[in-house]
């Protein structure tokens, strides 16, 4: 009997779908099994030895810190110290504008610990006075209490929650930042409480150059871009050209663009003129609205399509330190723009720098590079003298979809806002989790999934028969499916995912069974094999969708609301649901229609 086009569809189907997942599980091989344990988390050492026709290095799949050992940091912000600070600063704001308006005889202590500033004024009336010009300017401040020709204002609760938000967020910024420089792939970041980050640095055993790493303070620095050499980077391309295997291309500009960021670094080292640098800047690729709108999952954090060289200036304008605030807001054109804002040092500072390097006539404006770490994060053009403390970037976000300009504008803010870096990190706490603990971890837990995986195969095999056999080719291409979606979205493997992957194989052999004894009632009825089949699939189909559709909504929230161990089990659920679905419902029907309907059987060996 022949089978008809719809089958022979879902073969190739099948077939490409087990030659996909074999194809992206061959970095993890080489990463597992052929690299040493010391090297296993250095992509360079695994791009040197993956064939050519392998995937990326980046798709491997990668060992939690209780498989492989690691360090492991608690690191605090403090947020008190950051809002004394805040209150200092608002005090000066305060008598600085206060002296604007001729208001000299009201007198300001700054009560930082309490997050007030009592204001003393000659008499009634200029305390009111006072007091009608200072609140709609100081929005984040209330008038806490009044007596006489005195009155104190005091930081709004809420304001002061959102400030002690933004300041971990900041600090988680940088220590991200840190990190993804230092070329550690898996790590894991969380939040703990108000203050706190925990940082996890799996197969990494040097717990002090974390800490010297992680735990300086950034600086935001604004640099002038270089005017004097318009055509360096196009002089060097031509006189030295960069091998083609770099990637290296010259742009209008003119400047260099390179997809990797090492390989530009290492072409541009020593040729800049003297008295400039080179640094690059991090093109964004253009994101789903899942990675936009959950900016912390992983993969989101590494986003760059291309890096983009500057040439700047060495000497340094300007530092974040007077930095006030910065936040995303929409240009006089209704653009998607970041405003910031200097306190009265910063101003006059900010000032001078403007109105000295401002367009004018027929003068073009310099453009001021924002830096942060090392990194250009924009380098707008300063168009006018700025000299009210106030500015705006208007970067060119126009080109990507407004969603995407609202994330990389809170991008731009949160970095600017990083730079000035009002509250102190410390490390709380350190440590190493031993890296023979994670080897006998690993050994236990791959014994355990073999183990139950063989006894599972063996069972199905003997009470189903053949069909046994047809459901445990459909288990391991479960598994395959399973580890090569971990690889995929770059998950890492822990033990708890370990035990959601053994889960998963129980989850597709109950979905299994359930089809199995289902035929079997069919043919107790006197149904023919095929109809037996048929109506064994048919029927079991809503039954093994809804517990499946069930267990994927529960993993869902593990993974949103858990974190660490609990989110690499969630991960491993929701992937290996989906491939159990696959597997039951398609692969195993397609094999089994074959054996009844292709080769006319009469009967099935059930």
């Amino acid at each position: 009997m022949k089978l008809g086009s719809g089958w022979w569809t879902r073969l190739v189907i099948i077939l490409l779908v087990a030659l996909f997942s074999c194809w992206f599980l061959v970095p993890s091989y080489y990463s597992l099994f052929v690299l040493k344990r010391e090297d296993r988390n250095k992509l360079e050492e695994l791009e040197k030895v993956l064939p050519w026709w392998a995937p990326p290095a980046r798709y491997r799949l990668s060992l939690g810190l209780d498989l492989q050992g690691g360090i492991y940091m608690i690191m605090r912000v403090d947020t008190k110290t950051a809002l004394m600070k805040s209150t200092d600063k608002r005090s000066l704001q305060i008598s600085a504008l206060l002296k604007e308006k001729n208001l000299t005889a009201v007198q300001v202590e700054s009560l930082p610990e309490a997050r007030q500033v009592r204001l003393v004024a000659a008499d009634a009336t200029m305390a009111a006075s006072a007091e009608k010009t200072l609140l709609p300017e100081f929005k984040d401040f209330e008038v806490a209490s009044r007596e006489g020709n005195s009155f104190v204002l005091q930081m709004k609760a809420t304001e002061a929650m959102r400030f002690e938000t933004n300041a971990l967020e900041q600090a988680l910024l940088v220590v991200r930042q840190r990190i993804d420089k230092w070329g550690v792939a898996e790590v894991e970041l969380r939040k703990l409480g108000n203050d706190s980050i925990q940082v996890s640095l799996p197969g990494h055993d040097n717990p002090e150059q974390a800490r010297d790493l992680i735990g300086k303070t950034a600086q935001l620095e604004f640099i002038l871009v270089d005017d004097l050499y318009p055509d360096f980077f196009e002089k060097l391309y031509k006189e030295n050209p960069p091998a083609p295997e770099l990637g290296i291309e010259l742009r209008p500009g003119p400047t260099l663009s390179a997809k990797e960021s090492q390989p530009l670094l290492d072409y541009v080292a020593g040729k800049a003129p003297d008295n400039r640098m080179v640094l690059l800047e991090c093109e964004i690729e253009q994101q789903s609205p899942e990675m936009m709108a959950n900016p912390n999952a992983s993969g989101a954090s590494s986003s760059c399509s291309n890096y983009l060289a500057h040439l700047l200036e060495k000497t340094v304008s300007m530092t974040g330190d007077s930095l006030a605030s910065a936040d995303v807001t929409q240009s006089e054109k209704g653009n998607i723009a970041v405003s910031l804002s200097f306190d009265a040092q910063g101003t006059k500072e900010f000032a001078a720098l403007t109105t000295q390097h401002a367009a004018g006539p027929g003068k073009k404006g310099r453009q001021l590079a924002i830096v942060l770490d090392g990194v250009v994060y924009s380098a707008p053009e300063l168009k006018v003298p700025i000299t009210n403390g106030q500015a705006q970037i208007g970067k060119d976000f126009d080109s990507r979809p407004r969603e995407q300009q609202l994330a990389e504008a809170q991008m731009l803010a949160l970095v600017l806002k990083t730079g000035a870096m009002p509250a102190p990190v410390s490390v709380g706490e350190s440590r190493q989790v031993g890296a023979s603990l994670g080897d006998e971890l690993i050994k236990k837990g791959s014994y355990a999934a073999v183990v139950g995986l063989l006894l599972v195969l063996l069972f199905m095999a003997m009470y189903y028969k053949l069909t046994g056999l047809v459901v445990d080719i459909a288990l391991v291409l479960n598994g395959l499916l399973i580890l090569a979606g971990l690889a995929i979205f770059g998950a890492t493997l822990t033990l708890p995912g370990i035990a959601g992957f053994v889960l998963t194989l129980g989850m597709a052999v109950d979905a299994n069974v359930l089809i199995n004894e289902r035929i079997r009632e069919e043919l107790d009825r006197g149904n023919t094999a095929r109809v037996a089949v048929d109506n064994g699939y048919n029927r079991a189909f809503w039954t093994i969708f809804d517990s499946h559709i069930t267990t994927l909504f529960a993993a869902a929230i593990l993974f949103w609301t858990g974190t660490g161990p609990i989110r690499g089990f969630a991960t491993t659920l929701i992937i290996g649901m989906s491939a159990s679905l696959f597997t039951a419902i398609v692969v195993t029907r397609l094999i089994n229609t074959y054996l009844v309907h292709g080769r006319g059987a009469k009967t099935v060996s059930i």
